[in-house]
Parts: C-alpha cells; structure tokens; sequence
C-alpha cells in the first residue's frame, strides 16, 4: 500500500498522511493537488509533499479521492522553499501555500461549483463521473431558474 503525506490550505502543524488506492497509485506524483476529505465533511484540494509506504500508526487514515492534475503543479524545490518559509515567518506550510496558490487551484469546501452556458460540452467524451456531475449542474440550474433566482 502507499501513502502520500499532502499538504493541505489550512494552519494546522504537520502535514496528513492519506491512502492512495490502488487504482491512483501509478498516477500520484509529488507536487500534484489532490482531493481529500478532512474531518467528517471538509474536502479539500493538497499538494503531495512526498509518497512512501509508512502506514501512520497514530490514525486511521483516508483515501485520497482524487488526483486532480496530470503532472505536478508545485516542485520539488518550491516545497521546500515554502518549508523554509513556514520556519522562518514561524507558520505552517499550508498557510504558506494557501497564500502561494491562486484561489482558482484551491478547492475548499464552500467552493461553488456551476455550469459554464458558454462552453460546449460532448457528452460522449466524459466519463461516467463527469457525465453525473454535469447531469446534476443542469438539474440545479433548472431548479434555479423556475424559481427566478438570477445568481445563485
């Protein structure tokens, strides 16, 4: 089994140790953002600080739930320049990267999500996951115009 040690956007101390299931596991690379679920309903876009095979002995860990990048966003080298700017301004790596990253790469759980009209989309070229995602976008958005709301 391997982990993966993700730095997330919020000022707590250590990084988290997360399970990468197996099906991720040739895909997962230091510095991509991943999706994780943190405490009972956050979910939350981090980046991968390193990927080992040390189970945490601590806690139950999570599955990642996602890779949300192809290659990785952040470097090596830029990880550990935000570790030694989280030592000397005394605060934590994911405050620093939460400062580092643009709002658009950080996915939180108050991010709201809809559908873009000016986009064309095929639906024969999205997965099965995409397809309901975008499926349940068109519901809300019906929803929302037979009740008159203009933004949501």
């Amino acid at each position: 089994m391997k982990y993966a040690d993700v730095i997330l956007p919020l000022a707590v101390a250590n990084t988290y140790t997360f399970g990468v299931p197996v099906e991720l596991q040739s895909k997962i690379q230091v510095g991509c953002r991943v999706e994780v679920q943190f405490g009972k309903r956050k979910i939350y876009s981090g980046i991968v600080q390193s990927v080992h095979n040390r189970k945490p002995e601590l806690y139950e860990v999570k599955p990642i739930r996602s890779i949300l990048d192809e290659n990785p966003l952040v470097t090596e080298q830029q990880i550990q320049y935000w570790q030694w700017i989280a030592s000397y301004y005394m605060c934590t790596i994911g405050e620093v990267m939460s400062a580092a990253l643009p709002s658009y790469l950080k996915l939180e759980s108050e991010t709201f999500v809809v559908l873009n009209d000016e986009v064309n989309i095929d639906d024969y070229e999205l997965s099965d996951d995409e397809f309901m995602v975008l499926q349940a976008l068109q519901v809300r958005k019906e929803r929302i115009e037979k009740k008159g709301v203009k933004n949501p």
